[in-house]
């Protein structure tokens, strides 16, 4: 089933938001901002996390809009752009509480922190060592294929907006990310 095509009102703010209109992007904001909040809230739990994401989702995309492309609706396009934010918060909160990060207020799991050995600064070296390698593994790819991979992975768009900012193909992202991520393993094969 295809997406739905924006309307003209659709068209017509995002485009007057692309050449930097800020009324236009306010009134895209307050139409929108509750629903979203709802929506994100739903999803984490918290409703001053699921505002802050919200917020940062509309920071983003007055920061990228002038190449910023709608090819569903507003709203779809919104409510995946929150829903992809909210998904890559909890992710992140899995992450840290599973490797010992500082868990979220209220979780139990402050005691055991408190009672955990520290990390080693062997530990700390390595990890300093991992990271610059992924920095330099990923500084190595080739320029289309570096800035796909950093899209994905630092913005967290979906194959889809990345292909609208990059005049792509969905399935050249896809191809892109494919060949950024054998070349990491590839170049990071010692660190696996």
């Amino acid at each position: 089933m295809a997406s739905p095509c924006p309307s003209s009102n659709d068209r017509n703010l995002v485009t007057r938001i692309r050449a930097g209109d800020a009324r236009a992007f306010e009134q895209l904001f307050r139409a929108y901002y509750e629903e979203l909040c709802d929506l994100a809230a739903r999803m984490v739990g918290a409703d001053g996390t699921a505002e802050e994401l919200v917020q940062e989702g509309f920071f983003h995309l007055w920061q990228i809009r002038v190449q910023w492309e709608v090819s569903s609706t507003l709203r779809g396009y919104l409510r995946t752009m929150v829903r992809n934010r909210v998904l890559n918060h909890l992710r992140r909160q899995q992450l840290e509480r599973r490797w010992g990060g500082r868990p979220s207020q209220g979780d139990e799991s402050d005691i055991v922190l408190l009672s955990a050995e520290p990390r080693r600064t062997d530990d700390d070296v390595a990890s300093n060592e991992l990271a610059e390698a992924i920095q330099r593994a990923i500084a190595e790819l080739p320029p289309r294929c570096r800035e796909t991979f950093l899209l994905r992975r630092e913005q967290n768009l979906s194959y889809v907006e990345i292909a609208a900012i990059m005049h792509i193909a969905p399935r050249t992202v896809e191809a892109q990310i494919h060949t950024a991520l054998k070349k990491l393993r590839a170049r990071l094969g010692d660190w696996l």
